[in-house]
């Protein structure tokens, strides 16, 4: 069979996804997407699935439909009668579907496929380096989920076949927060928000863990006070005792001497501790952390719910 024409690298399709310079075709992907109906072509970045919180953070991208577009866009999509026609071992890759995936594959681009029998079968009838591994599975888990924007054409519902488990990293967040009873029939947007938030929180506390440890450090070393076990909501509210101590709650145990301490002390620190910086990443830990508290408490109510009602059915 003569093969189509390869392309260049496409863009993205709207303003906000296009690119300042020409990608390469390394940098952009393709992904082959299996509908109800038929298969789709899109288009996404690389490093995507290659970052090294890969796992943990693609579910975050399909949140709301708006993230979603900046991610992946749609090449093209097509119906099928037969999708076991389409792709199998026997006859390979049929004509339409080998003609719309080179009409957008470039030379030496790799393309993302959601199944492992389709990356053996791609790569030996149309030479084409296919990925398949977890990250992919997060990538589609997204797009099905938001499938009826993404790809508009498709108007069957999914057939429980072709629905993924749950998205590994969506799971990882809701077992933290106690709630890894949530299956796929559960989800619905407000349990998706409400993760996401946490997640949200999660990731400013483990970027700031180092700047409020160092903060702790400090003031072990000129107060004398020992602060091996304090968390991070307590070293935040030890630092604005040092600066703005009628900013800072009672909420963290403090001894009158630490207290004493902290303030009398406070030239010292500004020798040591940026003090702008410092007040800043604590008052945003501090308020971080009341928010949490409140999703939290959301989150379980939202499952809660959801579970009354998955039982009812």
């Amino acid at each position: 069979m003569k093969r189509p024409r390869r392309c260049a690298v496409p863009p993205p399709a709207t303003a906000q996804q296009r690119p300042t310079r020409r990608r390469t075709a390394d940098e952009v992907m393709l992904l082959l997407f299996e509908t109800p109906s038929g298969f789709a072509v899109f288009n996404f970045f690389a490093t995507l699935i290659e970052q090294p919180n890969a796992l943990e953070k693609i579910w975050t991208d399909f949140t709301k439909i708006e993230k979603a577009k900046k991610v992946v866009w749609l090449r093209q999509f097509q119906t099928i009668q037969d999708s076991s026609s389409a792709i199998n071992q026997r006859t390979g890759v049929n004509a339409s579907l080998t003609e719309m995936i080179m009409k957008y594959h470039c030379p030496g681009q790799r393309m993302a496929v959601g199944e492992p029998g389709y990356k053996k079968i791609i790569e030996e009838r149309l030479k084409i380096t296919c990925v398949y591994d977890p990250t992919v599975t997060e990538l589609v888990w997204g797009i099905q989920i938001r499938m009826r924007q993404l790809v508009p054409r498709e108007k069957s519902y999914l057939n429980e076949y072709l629905l993924f488990p749950m998205s590994q990293g969506l799971q990882n967040i809701l077992s933290r927060y106690d709630c890894n009873y949530v299956n796929r029939d559960m989800l619905n947007e407000r349990i998706l928000i409400m993760a996401y938030a946490l997640f949200e929180c999660d990731s400013f506390e483990n970027e700031k863990t180092g700047d409020l440890h160092h903060a702790a450090s400090v003031i072990k070393d000129v107060s004398g006070i020992d602060t091996d076990a304090w968390g991070l909501l307590k070293i935040a509210t030890a630092v604005k005792k040092i600066w703005c101590p009628e900013e800072a709650s009672n909420s963290c145990e403090f001894s009158e001497h630490e207290v004493s301490r902290l303030f009398n002390d406070a030239d010292k620190y500004e020798v040591k501790l940026d003090k702008d910086a410092c007040l800043k990443v604590s008052r945003q830990m501090i308020a971080v952390f009341h928010f949490r508290n409140d999703k939290k408490i959301l989150l379980k109510k939202y499952v809660a719910q959801a579970l009354d009602a998955y039982e009812a059915e």
